[in-house]
């Protein structure tokens, strides 16, 4: 899938993409110095572009031909650390929704904070969309759950035209992990899927995760993470002093624990606990703050899930905690990305709602009658790639183009058509699964799921975007 980011910064969402299998075709940002670190580190894609003018995007764009469009407009408009006036930037979130539209990819996809949903703005942009035909699914999640060591609470919305809303639902929300990933998973000696490539000097790293490019293979190379391992100095200073400070929005505690993810990086992250903060200090702080850890730009940058390798370009300080704050997390982006891409090649899909056989036979057919309705159904599933139309009628128009269904028997085509009509019959009288979205099965067992979701008034602020 070749995939084109707006809004793109430094390259987060673009690197995750890439490493999800994504070709990457361009990329747009308003800020110079973010493209000039976006080109140096993921690749020569992004060029300084104002998305306030959209016929221009939607021109350049469209040469490209990209299957999908990603960004995460700007959120200062929505995040609980700004105004909440919806404003300039606010209206960026319009543009991209008209740039989606105007260049018509396959699939889309929207980061920004949970705020936005709620936002006047959103429900222009929506509308812009499902006039376009795009079927939308809207992911709320704790980033913790996603492949960084950062309660970082997001929305992401995906769409693709011609399914339903709702389609992609239950797959966002099955990517999820079992637990939160903590800041000892990422410092540690004990890093989850990690590998070990033995390092040359005992300055340079041996664990490497598992979104980021490996070092130079030797025949010593891909062993076992051997138990004495110590990792590098200032990560080996943050696991033992177990605690760090980052500075609190709205009276939330400023003090974490390494053994919990940390809040939402900011363009403040690298900051001391001012006096202010210290003689008034969180009650909830499991320690004083003068007495943790100091995060390093380095550390900053991985806790937001770029690799340790990835160079900065700049001169300030608060320039690269900028860069670091507006990026959509790559680990975060490649989880979602490979949903789609799944989605994409018919690799996964919805599945038939646990009842619909009970209910074909209450109908009064035969059991066996009922599981050939259902062999059917999954017939057509696959003959249409697995995707989910709005409406039967879309359905059987689409499969009456496709040559595999052409050359069918005669009666093979009746069975199939009927037994989609059946099962939106079976949706209709369902009303609380359809509204999940068509063909969906709710996952048994899952106890994290809720705890990787998040509500719309449990937020993070966002002081970096």
């Amino acid at each position: 899938m070749k995939a084109f980011e707006l809004f793109a910064g430094a390259g987060g969402m673009s690197l995750g993409l890439k490493n999800a299998g994504f070709e990457l075709v361009g990329a747009f940002d308003a800020w110079k110095l973010a493209t000039e670190n976006y080109n140096t580190n993921v690749g020569p894609h992004a060029e300084v572009f104002d998305l306030k003018d959209v016929a221009g995007a939607v021109v350049e764009i469209a040469r490209r031909s990209p299957d999908i469009i990603v960004g995460g407009p700007p959120c200062q408009d929505y995040s609980l650390a700004g105004k909440r006036e919806e404003q300039a930037n606010a209206s960026l979130t319009k543009s991209f929704s008209m740039i989606v539209s105007g260049v018509r990819p396959e699939w889309f996809l929207m980061e920004n904070v949970i705020q936005v949903l709620t936002s006047d703005t959103w429900m222009v942009a929506k509308e812009v969309l499902k006039v376009a035909g795009f079927g939308i699914s809207i992911l709320k999640a704790d980033c913790s759950f996603y492949g960084v060591p950062q309660s970082r609470r997001r929305c992401f919305v995906v769409g693709r035209r011609g399914e339903c809303d709702g389609f992609l639902d239950k797959a966002l929300e099955r990517a999820a992990s079992d637990r939160p990933m903590t800041l000892r998973d990422l410092f540690g000696a004990a890093v989850p899927e990690a590998l070990y490539f033995p390092a040359r000097m005992p300055s340079k790293r041996s664990v490497w995760g598992p979104d980021e490019p490996a070092p130079t293979i030797r025949s010593s190379s891909l062993r076992p993470v051997p138990a004495n391992y110590m990792p590098h100095d200032e990560d080996a200073a943050l696991i033992e002093n177990g605690y760090v400070y980052t500075r609190p929005f709205r009276g939330g505690r400023g003090v974490r624990s390494v053994d919990e993810p940390m809040s939402t990086i900011t363009r403040t992250s690298f900051e001391r606990p001012t006096g202010r903060y210290l003689n008034a200090q969180n009650e909830k702080d499991p320690v004083s703050a003068a007495d943790t850890a100091v995060l390093t730009l380095s550390q900053i940058s991985r806790i937001q899930g770029f690799p340790a390798d990835w160079r900065w370009l700049a001169k300030s300080k608060r320039d690269i905690c900028q860069m670091i704050a507006n990026a959509v997390p790559a680990p975060v982006a490649a989880r979602l990305g490979k949903v789609i891409m799944d989605w994409h090649r018919g690799e996964s899909g919805a599945e038939i709602i646990d009842g619909f056989v009970d209910w074909v036979v209450l109908k009064g057919r035969s059991r066996s009658s009922g599981y050939n309705v259902k062999s059917s159904l999954r017939r057509a599933r696959k003959l249409l790639g697995n995707r989910i139309f709005d409406n039967v009628e879309m359905e059987i128009a689409a499969l009456q183009q496709l040559a595999g269904f052409v050359s069918l028997p005669v009666a093979s085509k009746s069975d199939i058509r009927q037994a989609l009509r059946l099962y939106t019959a079976f949706l209709n009288e369902t009303p609380k699964v359809k509204k999940k979205g068509r063909l969906r099965k709710t996952p048994a067992g899952n106890d994290n799921l809720s705890a990787a979701l998040v509500d719309v008034d449990d937020t993070d602020a966002d002081f970096g975007t």
